[in-house]
């Protein structure tokens, strides 16, 4: 199995956290997300990943030693301009199979293999995978109907959403609504596919997610790593980790 992961973001929100490495390497309980990544993928039978690069590109390329890292055969991609979420898929060779693509910046326990097989059986052209997140309402909601007459009363009620979770499992058949070297983001790509009588289907993730964007995202996800590494890593994952991160550490050294 094949995947992309998206690894060009600068991360702004994070500094001072990406003031010396690239979001990707930013450690979560003193492993790097991308290295985190890359090991849930190899766990789950994926065998070839590739990278799409922007920032500090040659940072993330050294840390992994080459082509070759923890049995996973890699490549990677140069954006030399921002191209959003969807338009680096452009850069790299054509997909021959369904492919997972995914964002450097999430932290999840995910069942890589499982979100393959579910999109595999539902023959849709892709599938986004959902995370339910939860906003809660300090104050009481008062509803009212078209002639403003008060119907109900809801006293600080939690409202919650789907919300697109940065991994999709994408068919070689979308590539073609793609323009090379055009700025495209995955939920633009998606509504075009609609259009075209696509079918796309969500899959609600049922465990762990978490977003690093900020530094108050990322020490929630590191206090969740560090409280139950198995949860996120497994064996596998935890096994290929265990092989050690030394390229990673000579590229922070300097």
């Amino acid at each position: 199995m094949r995947a992309v992961v998206l690894a060009g973001g600068v991360g702004r929100r994070l500094r001072p956290h990406t003031l010396t490495i690239p979001k990707p390497l930013v450690p979560i309980d003193g492993t790097p997300i991308l290295h985190i990544i890359l090991a849930q993928l190899r766990s789950a039978g994926f065998t070839h990943v590739s990278l799409s690069l922007g920032h500090q590109a040659h940072m993330i390329e050294a840390s992994f030693g080459g082509n070759r890292w923890a049995g996973l055969e890699l490549d990677f991609f140069l954006e030399e301009e921002p191209l959003g979420t969807a338009g680096p898929l452009a850069l790299l060779p054509p997909f021959e199979d369904s492919t997972l693509v995914m964002n450097a910046d999430l932290l999840t326990d995910i069942d890589f293999a499982d979100l393959m097989a579910r999109h595999k059986k539902s023959r849709a052209a892709a599938t986004v995978a959902l995370t339910r997140q939860y906003i809660d309402i300090a104050h009481g909601v008062v509803e009212l109907d078209d002639d403003r007459r008060v119907t109900d009363f809801q006293e600080k009620p939690r409202l919650s959403f789907l919300v697109n979770g940065g991994i999709y499992v994408l068919e070689p058949s979308l590539l073609r609504l793609l323009t090379p070297r055009v700025r495209d983001d995955m939920p633009a790509l998606l509504d075009r596919a609609r259009a075209e009588g696509e079918r796309v289907e969500g899959h609600v993730i049922e465990g762990d997610w978490h977003d690093i964007g900020t530094p108050e995202q990322l020490n929630r996800a590191a206090a969740a790593l560090r409280n139950d590494r198995a949860r996120y890593l497994g064996r596998g994952a935890a096994a290929v980790l265990g092989a050690g991160t030394g390229a990673f550490e000579e590229v922070v050294s300097g």
